[in-house]
């Protein structure tokens, strides 16, 4: 399994990575046997890279931003800066494992400017065929071998260009297998993504039916119903599930004091983030700030 570190959060510069400074801070290829910290698994953890993975064993139960996704064999994980993280070492198997390849934001766009990453957010998890995994593992393993190549004199963008290659290759295996066709599932998946854009955006700072409605060109009660017979959540529910989980992701992640994180989500004061946090998490902010559970 993973082993154990203090840093509740993914950067790049915290994996344990024996190459050059802009490399150690900006790219690296691993498992989660070796570098992926564990206590990254216990809390809502702010994701400040991007994250492509590949489960090669073990069974698990991911949570990322407001979505459940079981995790098993050839399954694919996407995830990109500002995506939150959460799995419970109680809730994956002893032999679960990722591999995976892990980038700043920066590290690519200096070799391409399209957004092909941003269209992605939308399916954080899902399964391939055995063929287009395989495919998959060759370019890992690829990459994995050109990182370990210190000789060559132009490493970085010998990496820069394997890798924007690489993530045009699955961008056409993903059109290809990912999306499913039906016209009606395209209406509504339009709906639900503009929907749930706003609230990834936002999380919880903007806490009104009103704006979500303005923002979409909605009446409040048109998209009050919508939502709720799409999710079976209201609105309201999903603004204050969006806020409680961004909220313990910087308590747990950051060292934002808590009327920092208060001004953060527009309270009045902290006296009422405080009050709205326990309604809903049975903890005050400090006394969850301070839990090791």
């Amino acid at each position: 399994m993973v082993k154990r570190s203090d840093i509740p959060i993914i950067n790049i510069s915290t994996l344990n990575n024996g190459k050059t400074q802009f490399l150690r801070d900006n790219f690296v290829v691993s498992d989660t046997d070796k570098d992926l910290p564990e206590d990254v698994y216990k809390h809502p953890t702010v994701i400040n890279a991007i994250f492509f993975g590949i489960c090669v064993r073990g069974r698990g139960k991911l949570h990322i931003n407001l979505n459940e996704y079981d995790v098993e064999e050839n399954h694919v994980i996407i995830l990109i800066p500002g995506t939150i993280l959460q799995c419970n070492l109680e809730e994956v198997t002893e032999d679960f494992l990722i591999n995976y390849v892990t980038f700043s934001d920066d590290f690519i766009k200096e070799v391409d400017s399209t957004n092909i990453l941003a269209s992605l957010r939308e399916r954080a998890c899902f399964k391939l065929n055995d063929e287009c995994i395989q495919l998959l593992l060759d370019r890992y393993y690829s990459l994995q071998k050109k990182l370990d190549r210190n000789d060559y004199m132009f490493h970085k963008e010998i990496l820069q260009y394997s890798l924007l290659a690489d993530i045009y290759e699955f961008y056409s295996m993903y059109q290809m297998y990912c999306l499913p066709e039906p016209e009606k599932y395209y209406r509504e998946s339009d709906f639900q993504k503009k929907f749930f854009d706003l609230i990834y955006t936002y999380y919880g700072r903007e806490r009104k039916v009103e704006f979500y409605a303005n923002k979409l060109c909605l009446s409040p009660k048109y998209l009050s119903t919508k939502i709720k017979s799409l999710t079976n959540k209201s609105v309201n529910e999903w603004i204050t599930e969006s806020l409680i989980l961004k909220a313990k992701a910087l308590l747990k992640s950051t060292e934002m004091s808590i009327q920092e994180i208060s001004d953060y989500f527009n309270f009045s004061d902290a006296s009422a983030f405080g009050k709205f946090f326990r309604k809903n998490v049975g903890l005050t902010p400090n006394s969850y700030r301070k839990n090791t559970d």
